[in-house]
């Protein structure tokens, strides 16, 4: 593991939240507009709460101030988002959570809009989906006077396209069913995102559906060539590509997709223990096979002692059958001693 996690503020108001937003940084974000549009949602603010996970060790006041949950991972060398998205959707109070940029403009309806894709003023019938959320982008850096969503209209916008990487809602009970964010290797670096749980979400049967345009975010460019929306070769960038990737999608997220795979090549053990604590088992007899081995499956040891048995049985049923049976045998060892060997010999067959 390469990183120490630390919760510097939590929730613990009593407040139900619908929606967790769980906002991401690794120490670059240079505007913390966020906080500003997130306050003019036209819900009241106890009904979604802000989660701010760190993946470096940078704490800032105005961050500690607006969020409602902060955490630091204090990664080291090169960033896993993946394993903050995990952070947060452990901590994470709401149904819903909604992974998106944390520099982004929201419209005032976002929150409400999601509450109502996912009918969450009917806890009983939630609706099961993998909502995708649309954004703009521009070339142009955030203006510190931009005070109004309607005056975004001054920008020239790029075409407005499908960016699975960026923001993405889901049921939290899903998020978990299916095993959270894949912590695998592969997905260090920049390439990664939300879409490699929705992907697997959608192998599963759930639908993919992509928001109302009208609600998407609108993303400014960083005031960086490296953030810049180019075609120019960047080598800072292109060290933070750790995998191979198709079309600047992780290939790993790529292969599961193609091959139908539903969970995580390498799953947080916390959210393995929480959603394995979940299942409904019918009988008490099923339950001794379903924690006999853990998440790494029968040691070799333990398979050996299985092929063992296996390999003996025919080589001990004979046994049993010409001798045991036989009243020579019987005589020579005692009714008693031949009956304790059966009953071990029942214990290790069915044990």
């Amino acid at each position: 593991m390469n990183y120490s996690i630390k919760y510097h503020k939590r929730n613990n108001k009593n407040a139900n939240p619908n929606i967790s937003l769980i906002l991401l940084d690794w120490s670059v974000r240079e505007q913390f507009h966020i906080f500003e549009w997130l306050d003019k949602q036209d819900v009241p603010r106890e009904s979604y709460e802000l989660i701010w996970v760190e993946l470096y060790n940078r704490i800032l006041p105005e961050v500690l101030e607006k969020s409602d949950v902060v955490i630091t991972l204090n990664q080291k060398k090169k960033y896993h988002k993946h394993i903050g998205y995990n952070a947060g959707l452990l901590e994470a109070k709401g149904k819903v959570i909604t992974i998106c940029d944390s520099d982004a403009v929201f419209p005032e309806n976002f929150v409400s809009s999601v509450s109502n894709f996912f009918g969450l003023n009917n806890f009983n019938n939630l609706r099961s989906a993998i909502l995708m959320h649309y954004q703009w982008r521009t070339k142009s850096f955030y203006p510190k006077d931009l005070n109004d969503i309607s005056e975004l209209s001054n920008y020239k916008w790029l075409d407005l396209l499908p960016n699975v990487g960026a923001c993405m809602s889901v049921l939290k009970d899903d998020a978990i069913r299916f095993g959270g964010f894949d912590e695998h290797k592969s997905y260090y670096g920049y390439l990664c995102g939300p879409y490699e749980l929705g992907w697997r979400m959608i192998n599963a049967g759930i639908p993919e559906v992509w928001h109302d345009e009208s609600v998407a975010l609108w993303h400014f460019a960083h005031p960086d060539p490296h953030g810049a929306l180019t075609k120019q070769f960047s080598m800072k960038r292109w060290k933070e590509i750790t995998y191979p990737h198709v079309d600047h999608h992780a290939l790993t997220a790529v292969e599961g997709f193609s091959t139908g795979r539903m969970l995580p090549l390498k799953e947080n053990p916390e959210i393995f223990e929480l959603r394995m604590s979940r299942r409904m088992i019918g009988t008490e007899f099923e339950k001794k096979y379903a924690i006999i081995t853990g998440p790494n499956g029968f040691r070799g040891i333990h398979r050996l002692k299985l092929y063992i048995s296996f390999l003996s049985e025919p080589f001990m049923r004979m046994l049993y059958i010409n001798l045991w049976e036989s009243k020579l045998f019987d005589r020579i060892f005692g009714r008693d001693f031949l009956n304790s060997l059966k009953r071990k010999w029942k214990a290790i067959n069915h044990g």
